[in-house]
């Protein structure tokens, strides 16, 4: 019984951090692609390759992320389904190869700090909608 509510702390606690830390990357990746739609270099460096004539591409590609992050937030909050965000957090890690794939097309360089942004987020999402999931299921 007492090994019991220490496992229920314990994954409460988890829970708890879990849920600071997609916050944090909810909050982190709205500010980014906002910055990025905008042109400020606040997260990401000023390369001329990708900011110039394919600007247009990577801040719709950062403006669509923004929308989808807003829209998968909202379904979460709405209808109780953190399978969402896990879903998400999928999408943001495969959006790591794709981008690859975009730069090696377009022969750029791309700023390194898309890809922590993208594994950041992606494992956040996925961590929170995942154990969120799984103890959803168990009420």
């Amino acid at each position: 019984m007492h090994t019991q509510s220490i496992t229920t702390k314990t994954m409460n606690f988890l829970q708890l951090l879990l849920q600071i830390n997609f916050n944090a990357a909810v909050i982190l990746l709205l500010i980014s692609g906002a910055a990025t739609i905008f042109g400020n270099t606040l997260f990401f460096e000023d390369n001329s390759d990708l900011y110039g004539p394919l600007a247009n591409n990577m801040r719709l590609m950062m403006f669509y992320l923004c929308l989808i992050q807003i829209a998968a937030y909202s379904f979460y909050k709405l209808s109780n389904s953190p399978e969402a965000l896990a879903a998400l957090g999928v999408f943001l890690l495969l959006l790591i190869g794709s981008l690859e794939f975009y730069c090696s097309i377009n022969q750029i360089e791309i700023d390194e700090n898309y890809r922590q942004l993208f594994i950041y987020s992606g494992l956040s999402h996925l961590l929170y909608g995942g154990c969120a999931a799984m103890r959803h299921q168990q009420n």
